[in-house]
């Protein structure tokens, strides 16, 4: 069992580094499909995808809305763009200010919306949220429940608590980072960052005639918001943005579009598969370490599997004698000899696959539920090709103890005779 057990190990490892490889790269392409073209401010193409497909790292500077209203009048090139605003957070979690027509938004015409509800309903007013499955699960939120936000994407931020959030949907899983968002209408965050830095009150360090003083400007500065309410949703009135998820008529206009930003220092224009392929490019610049070593390992693994068959055979030489002596055939003592073998490396192979493909699972799930890339918790066609490859090996280099055993089955014969 010694043998099957080092072979066994040798293919987990490999069985593991190669599904980690494989989930990791269906998982960054799950998460990008349903982001065609993103535009935004000049920067880092790879921090401008990782911010708004990930959730992750700063996001870059502002661009005006004029540019979403520019997108959306270009409607031989754009079928589709919606603004994204990025800069807080819940308790960790990505604040996304958005618009209604994100639930809109599909990763191709054969799959249903990348966003869907499993309760309640889309938001419709400002600081209305709906929540991804993650922070729901985390932070213990359920319909009808309220939370402040938090300045910046630390978890122990600033709050602001000059307005409340109320939970009108869930989130479906999302199979990818988005189910660690918030999302609200945009106009949430504008109204947090028009208004979010109110004079503190202490009017109990102040002389009474400053209290009055300070009373009456509240009350102008209240009464300007209220005749300024009617035009808060005017364009002259509309905040900045972070990110706009465009969709294009179709794979030239794409390109076309592509083309116009190429000149353009006010903003840029990225393909973010392109961006997470040279991404994965270079991560899979590690994996091409590994993986030699763990062929290196299943190699060793199967020497030392021939070699104890070999020895095991020679020892066994005087047991063939007797079974042959008792009848048996010299084709059924090869046999029998092939079927231990055999055992051997098929046995060890997929115990290595289960141990790898387990322990693929586990990690694959740690990282699912502390990451913002979600790896697929399924059989990736490159394990079973690996195991496969080590058993059709093994089987054919199995034939070597076989000769060894007709080798040293002959000279005892010669020696007999």
């Amino acid at each position: 069992m010694a043998p099957a057990s080092r072979h066994a190990l040798a293919v987990a490892l490999s069985v593991l580094v190669v599904s980690l490889g494989s989930g990791l790269q269906r998982g960054l392409i799950a998460a990008t499909e349903p982001f065609t073209l993103l535009v935004g401010s000049p920067g880092s193409s790879q921090q401008f995808v990782l911010n708004t497909v990930f959730l992750q790292d700063k996001p870059l500077s502002n661009i005006s809305y004029q540019e979403v209203t520019q997108l959306r009048a270009n409607t031989k090139l754009v079928k589709q763009a919606i603004p994204l605003a990025f800069g807080d957070s819940v308790k960790g979690f990505r604040l996304v200010g958005t618009e209604p027509e994100i639930f809109t938004v599909r990763a191709d015409n054969t799959k249903p919306e990348w966003l869907r509800l499993s309760s309640g309903r889309p938001f419709q007013t400002p600081f209305e949220a709906v929540i991804g499955q993650d922070v729901a699960k985390q932070l213990g939120l359920a319909l009808g429940d309220t939370f402040y936000s938090t300045h910046g994407t630390l978890a122990k931020g600033k709050e602001h608590q000059e307005e409340k959030f109320t939970v009108v949907g869930i989130l479906a899983d999302t199979g990818g980072p988005y189910n660690q968002a918030v999302l609200t209408p945009i106009e949430s965050i504008w109204e947090l960052h028009a208004h979010g830095h109110k004079p503190n009150r202490v009017q109990g360090q102040l002389p009474k005639a400053a209290q009055a003083q300070a009373q009456a400007q509240a009350q102008a500065q209240a009464q300007e918001q209220v005749q300024d309410q009617d035009h808060s949703h005017d364009l002259s009135e509309k905040g900045d943005v972070t990110a706009i998820m465009v969709e294009p008529v179709g794979f030239g206009q794409a390109y076309t579009l592509a083309a116009q930003y190429v000149k353009r220092k006010d903003a840029q224009l990225v393909f973010p598969a392109q961006v997470i392929t040279q991404l994965f490019n270079l991560m899979g610049r590690g994996e091409k370490v590994w993986q030699p070593i763990g062929y290196l390992l299943i190699g060793l693994a199967m020497a030392v599997v021939l070699v104890t068959a070999y020895l095991a055979t020679v020892n066994r030489l005087r047991d063939y004698a007797i079974l042959k002596a008792l009848g048996a055939t010299q084709k059924q003592l090869y046999s029998i000899l092939i079927q231990q073998t055999a055992y051997v490396i098929g046995l060890g192979a997929v115990f290595g696959w289960l141990m790898g493909f387990g322990a693929y699972l586990g990690l694959a799930y740690a990282l699912n539920t502390s990451s913002a890339i979600i790896m697929p918790l399924a059989i990736s066609s490159a394990s079973l090709q690996l195991t496969l490859l080590c058993i059709v090996v093994g089987l054919a280099v199995s034939l070597l103890p076989v000769y060894a055993f007709h080798r040293k089955a002959k000279q005892l014969h010669d020696v007999m005779n």
